[in-house]
């Protein structure tokens, strides 16, 4: 039904511009050939007319390409406003396929050392940590930063002197071996370790804060970054869990288990 009105309306339209152009034309080819000297009152005004009915034609092409810019305009304003609601609704999506969660990336071992320095003196509630990875510390930017080692060290002994602090080690590297009877001799009443047996198999090594938050501290992976998810971390603390269950223990608060450090100390 539209389009039959738009074609009556097309058709009217071009009558309107064709009938002055139609007039314009005939008044000027009678004027050169004098028939209207017999009209001298039309003769007179023979450029007048002429100009009056280009100018109507001119109006008219303005006021039509008014039209036309106007129509174009807002079928322009019509597709950019659903473009944005478009957008503004894919971000609402994607923002509340990612609501609570916080990463921080970070661009090298050290200064993911730094954060980790940081949060252990933030710990609330409790420290689990896995040094299983077949790779020592983070990195050789870590290795000639010993300030930041050594902080590190005492962050330790800090924390697990006023929150659970477990760990779970593979002993893979002689360094292992060193930190577990440093571990021994302070003899800390809140900190528990464990170990696995070795493996070939690629560990993740991490470290959980509060069971809030996940930090991925591995050279075998270098992606430094920590991550707040309560989903995220919640799957990480179970299989924490997991992995504690199944290790053999060493320390457990004040209890040390002699057998089983004998047998690490001989391997």
């Amino acid at each position: 039904m539209n389009n039959v009105g738009n074609s009556w309306r097309d058709k009217a339209e071009f009558a309107l511009l064709i009938a002055p152009v139609a007039i314009s034309g005939l008044v000027s080819i009678a004027d050169l050939l004098g028939l209207l000297d017999s009209i001298p009152w039309l003769a007179q005004r023979v450029s007048t007319i002429t100009l009056l009915l280009v100018g109507f034609v001119a109006a008219y092409l303005v006021l039509e390409r008014r039209s036309i810019l106007s129509a174009t305009y807002t079928d322009l304003r019509r597709h950019v406003d659903r473009i944005n609601q478009q957008l503004d609704n894919n971000l609402h999506v994607i923002i509340n396929s990612v609501e609570g969660v916080e990463s921080r990336s970070f661009a090298s071992g050290t200064d993911l050392l730094k954060y980790v320095n940081k949060r252990l003196l933030q710990a609330r509630k409790s420290i689990d940590d896995l040094s299983w990875s077949p790779a020592v510390g983070l990195g050789q930017g870590l290795q000639v930063t010993q300030e930041l080692n050594r902080l590190y060290e005492k962050r330790l002994t800090q924390v697990a002197r006023r929150v659970p602090y477990r760990e779970v080690f593979i002993f893979n590297k002689p360094e292992r071996i060193e930190k577990l009877q440093k571990r021994l001799e302070q003899n800390l009443e809140g900190y528990a370790c464990a170990y696995y047996a070795r493996s070939a198999v690629p560990l993740l090594q991490f470290m959980l804060i509060d069971g809030e938050e996940v930090i991925f501290l591995s050279d075998q992976f270098p992606v430094y970054v920590a991550v707040r998810h309560p989903d995220i971390v919640r799957l990480f603390v179970k299989y924490y869990e997991a992995i504690w269950q199944q290790a053999i223990p060493l320390k457990v608060g004040t209890q040390t288990y002699n057998e089983n450090l004998e047998k690490i100390l001989q391997e």
